[in-house]
C-alpha cells in the first residue's frame, strides 16, 4: 500500500540524503523531475515504490534505502525535518554551524503549506546574506501555500528553485541561499512537464524574473527541456506573468529592452549513467550588420554521472561561459540578484572543469576524491560589451586569467542512519589571484564536518 504522506516542503540541496537520491537515481530506481530542491514527499514517493515492488536489490541498495527510514516516519498532517550541522575549516580559518528546520502539512483536501528557516552562525559572516544579529544569520528559506491538484500544483510565497539538469548549478537559474520570492506552477505528466516561475527580485527597484520551461521526458531514458527567461525592470508587463506565452515575441511586439535568454537542456539515461547537456543562449547575432557588430553571448555545460561495478560513482562536469553572458545594457537589467549572478555562481568570462570519486559500499564508510580547475576572465556581469567595447571575439577567458587548480580526499562515514561525518584534506594552488600577474601561492586545507538528521 502507497505511504500516503503529503509534504510540501524540500530536501536542502547541501543534505547528505542528496547523495542517497543520486546512487538510487544512477541504479534507476529513482526517476526525478527537472526543478530542485525536490519535495520531500516526492522522495518519499520513491522509496515507497521500491518497497512495494519486486524489485531485486542487492546490498548496497538495500543499505541506501535504509538511510531514509526518517523520513517514512512522518505525519501527513503535520511533520518536520530538521538539519544540525557543525563543519570547520583551518585554511582559511572558518568554523560555525546551522540549524535547519523544515516543516509543513495538510490544510485541506489540495491544500498545504510549508515553512523552512536556516540559523547560522560562524566566524565570518556573509556579506551577501540577511543582516547579523550577534554573528547570527537567518535565512528564509521557504514558506509557501501549494494548490495540489495532482496533475498540477501551484505554489504561492517563497522557496529556493533550481532549473536545470546539473547538480547544484544551472547556466539559466540556480539556487539562491535566501530563495526566491512569487509563484510556481508545476505540471508533472507521465511524458512531458511544465514548469513556470515568477519571482520579484528586488521591490524597491521594480525587478523581476519569469521562467517556464516545457520538457519531454520519454519513460526515464530521455529528458530534453527549452526554458525561456526574461528578467525586466521598471513598470510590470501583464504578459510576462502569463507562462504559455512566448517571452521573446511579447517583448518584441512591445518594444521594450528586456534581458531574454533562451536555455536547452538534455539528460540521456543509459547503463548505469547519466549524461546530460545544457546549452544557454544570451544574445546571438543572427544578422551580418558590419555597422551593428555585436557578440554572441553563449554559455554550456556537458556532464557525466556513472555508476561502475555498482560501487563507484564517477562525476565529471565542464562549464564553459563566455564573456558578456548575462550582462545587459541596461544597469537594472543584469541577470543578478543582491551581488550574485542568477545563472552560473561564478558569473561569465569563466570556465570549470571537476571531477569526482566515491566509492559506496553497505558498511557507511564511503572514501571519495575531487579535484576541480577554474580560470576566471577579468569579464564581469556589470561591465557590457556596449560599455567596454574592443574586440568582437576576444580571448578566452580574457585579460589576466585568475587560476586555481584544487584536489581533495575525504571520507564520510554514516552512523545510526540519522548522523552523517565528512572529512577532507587537500590542496589549493592560486594562480594570478586578484588577475595580478605572478601572484601565485598554495597552502594545504583541512575540512570538518558533523550533520544530524531529525
Amino acid at each position: 500500500m502507497l505511504l500516503l504522506i503529503l509534504l510540501a516542503y524540500t530536501m536542502p540541496l547541501d543534505s547528505p540524503i542528496m547523495e542517497e537520491v543520486e546512487y538510487l537515481q544512477l541504479r534507476g530506481l529513482f526517476d526525478l523531475p527537472s526543478m530542485k530542491p525536490y519535495d520531500t514527499e516526492w522522495i518519499i514517493s520513491q522509496v515507497d515504490e521500491i518497497l512495494i515492488t519486486d524489485i531485486i536489490l542487492n546490498d548496497i541498495d538495500k543499505k541506501t534505502i535504509s538511510y531514509f527510514s526518517p523520513l517514512l516516519v512522518k505525519d501527513p498532517d503535520f511533520s518536520y525535518l530538521v538539519h544540525l550541522a557543525g563543519v570547520y575549516q583551518n585554511e582559511p580559518e572558518l568554523y560555525g554551524g546551522y540549524f535547519d528546520e523544515r516543516l509543513g502539512g495538510k490544510i485541506i483536501k489540495h491544500v498545504k503549506y510549508a515553512h523552512g528557516m536556516r540559523f547560522t552562525r560562524a566566524n565570518e559572516i556573509d556579506s551577501l546574506g540577511p543582516t547579523p544579529w550577534n554573528d547570527f544569520q537567518v535565512y528564509l528559506n521557504e514558506g509557501l501555500m501549494r494548490l495540489d491538484f495532482d496533475k498540477v500544483m501551484f505554489d504561492f510565497g517563497r522557496r529556493d528553485v533550481l532549473l536545470g539538469p546539473g547538480d547544484m548549478h544551472s547556466l539559466l537559474f540556480s539556487p539562491d541561499r535566501q530563495a526566491y520570492d512569487g509563484f510556481f506552477m508545476q505540471i508533472p505528466a507521465r511524458y512531458y512537464e511544465f514548469h513556470g516561475i515568477f519571482t520579484v527580485l528586488d521591490a524597491a527597484e521594480s525587478r523581476f524574473l519569469s521562467v517556464h520551461r516545457l520538457g519531454l521526458n520519454l519513460e526515464r531514458f530521455l529528458k530534453i527541456g527549452f526554458s525561456e527567461a526574461i528578467l525586466f525592470s521598471g513598470s510590470l508587463e501583464p504578459m510576462y506573468l502569463n507562462f504559455f506565452l512566448p517571452y521573446y515575441l511579447a517583448q518584441w511586439g512591445g518594444d521594450r529592452d528586456d534581458n531574454i535568454m533562451w536555455s536547452i537542456d538534455l539528460q540521456l539515461r543509459m547503463f548505469n549513467s547519466i549524461l546530460y547537456a545544457e546549452l544557454l543562449i544570451d544574445d546571438y547575432m543572427y544578422e551580418d550588420d558590419p555597422n551593428n557588430s555585436h557578440p554572441h553571448k553563449l554559455a554550456y555545460q556537458v556532464g557525466l554521472k556513472s555508476l561502475i561495478l555498482h560501487s563507484l560513482i564517477a562525476k565529471v562536469n565542464y562549464t564553459s561561459v563566455d564573456k558578456w553572458v548575462y550582462t545587459h545594457d541596461v544597469a537594472a537589467n543584469v541577470y543578478e540578484r543582491s551581488g550574485r549572478c542568477l545563472g552560473f555562481p561564478l558569473g561569465n568570462d569563466v570556465d570549470e572543469l571537476s571531477f569526482s570519486l566515491r566509492y559506496e559500499n553497505k558498511y557507511g564508510v564511503r572514501p571519495r576524491l575531487a579535484i576541480d580547475y577554474i580560470r576566471k576572465g577579468e569579464g564581469s556581469i556589470y561591465v557590457p560589451y556596449e560599455e567596454e567595447g574592443g574586440p568582437v571575439n576576444p580571448p578566452f577567458p580574457s585579460g589576466i586569467v585568475e587560476k586555481i587548480f584544487e584536489i581533495k580526499c575525504g571520507v564520510d562515514y554514516t552512523f545510526k542512519k540519522r548522523f552523517y561525518i565528512k572529512t577532507d584534506v587537500g590542496k589549493v594552488y592560486r594562480y594570478n589571484e586578484g588577475h595580478i600577474s605572478g601572484n601565485d601561492h598554495d597552502e594545504w586545507f583541512f575540512d570538518a564536518g558533523l550533520w544530524l538528521i531529525l
